[in-house]
């Protein structure tokens, strides 16, 4: 397809990744980060700028962009630590504005199509307003648009990942989501539909890997059959026979932590003589300060022992340090952690471990960012063959979806009251 797809905050390359696979691949990248600039290039082989989208010289940037004016799409992740409520949801937080960057970029580029993704934290922080402002904003240019709060698992990723995800349009076509196509349980976190495949276990979206080793090296495949649909998907493009990325490390104490735990306990289920400082810090820190949960950087939990049988939970920068292996007495690997983000075998990341842990835990997961990819392709294919109509219609915001719960919190109600205000005209 001839279409021009552009990416800003472009990560790793995730995003890029899966419209690639839906062949709709991007013509440029954007980001800040020297380490996942070159992970972008060096998998993608897409022209990549390392760029600061936050900084005061506009003139660099509009001599960028200049060459895309009403591309196909925008796509793309601003940074969303300061919504995150794994962290501490400082509101304050100056890449809270980066979110405003990314609709300044759409408001100068007049894309056909947009997709803005972050987290979930983003659809309450500021009591709402954050959200409502950056959809009027959307709306204000002439977009016709989308709000939904996702789980990814539920478009077949082997993890528990929700997301907010933001999609418009100014050719005046009314559209859906993606139909969601997989049941899931990640425990915590399930749906369980009739008839529907199960996202991938952790179990299947690891498995087929090489024993894992104490240092980086290439490690070949042991075996050349694949066991499920989902390992075929991880390393049908790898033509190198193995992988990168797979070592673990565990010091004498974490050995004697792990080899405690069962599937499902946390570091609160040893002895407090084996809790990390750290740990320790923030078990107790709502007691001494009276900080609640969602400021002091979510449940501590410390390590976790995962299920084979389920679904991953989130995949963070943090998951190759505190996520244990169902049955080895080692933290996730670096590869593992990808094959759990739908990451390819064949892709290499650049930089220290610290560096790659933190661009696959912010990527956006490839195989789901594929599954809209080919959604666009398809309202586009219906717009072009008369079967969605373009009749007169209105800038606005055409649905949203908070959560999948019967209820809904305090916060998100609030969210809701200011985004039924942007709703109007649809009968």
């Amino acid at each position: 397809m001839s279409e021009k797809i552009v990416s800003f905050f472009s990560g790793a390359g995730g995003l890029s990744l899966g419209f690639a696979l839906a062949d709709l691949k991007p013509v440029l990248g954007v980001d800040i980060n020297d380490d996942a600039y070159s992970t972008y290039k060096s998998n993608l082989g897409i022209p990549c700028h390392n760029l600061d989208l936050n900084a005061s010289d506009k003139c660099s940037l509009i001599d960028l962009l200049s060459p895309y004016k009403e591309v196909f799409a925008v796509i793309g992740g601003p940074p969303c630590q300061g919504f995150s409520t794994a962290g501490s949801r400082n509101e304050l937080d100056s890449r809270n504005q980066l979110i405003f960057n990314y609709f300044a970029i759409v408001e100068y580029l007049k894309p056909k199509w947009f997709l803005f993704e972050n987290v979930e934290g983003l659809l309450t922080s500021n009591s709402g307003k954050s959200v409502f402002e950056l959809v009027r904003r959307f709306i204000s240019l002439g977009y016709l648009l989308r709000l939904e709060k996702v789980n990814f698992a539920a478009y077949g990723l082997p993890q528990s990942r929700k997301r907010a995800i933001v999609i418009g349009n100014r050719i005046g076509a009314f559209f859906h989501f993606p139909p969601e196509t997989h049941s899931f349980n990640a425990g915590k976190h399930n749906k369980l539909l009739p008839l529907f495949p199960h996202s991938p276990t952790l179990d299947e979206a690891i498995s087929g890997l090489p024993e894992a080793v104490s240092y980086e090296c290439f490690l070949p495949y042991t075996h050349a059959e694949t066991s499920s649909e989902y390992e075929h998907f991880i390393r049908q493009s790898n033509n190198s026979g193995g992988v990168k990325h797979h070592f673990s490390t565990p010091s004498a104490n974490e050995l004697e932590r792990y080899s405690l735990l069962e599937p499902g306990q946390t570091m609160k289920d040893l002895t407090e003589s084996l809790w990390h400082p750290s740990f320790r810090k923030r078990a107790f820190r709502r007691v001494k300060d009276g900080t609640a949960t969602e400021k002091r950087g979510g449940a501590p939990a410390g390590i976790k022992r995962l299920y084979s049988h389920l679904c991953s939970p989130t995949i963070t920068s943090a998951s190759s340090r505190e996520f244990i292996h169902p049955s080895l007495d080692r933290a996730l690997t670096l590869r593992e952690c990808a094959r759990l983000q739908s990451f390819s075998d064949r892709y290499v990341f650049s930089g220290n471990t610290s560096s790659i842990a933190i661009q696959i835990g912010n990527a956006f997961p490839p195989l789901v960012a594929m599954r809209f990819a080919q959604h666009l392709m398809q309202i586009e294919a219906k717009v072009g063959s008369g079967l969605i109509s373009l009749k007169e219609w209105e800038a606005q915001l055409i649905g949203y979806r908070l959560t999948d719960a019967s209820g809904m919190s305090p916060a998100l109600m609030h969210t809701e009251s200011l985004l039924k205000s942007l709703m109007f005209n649809l009968g």
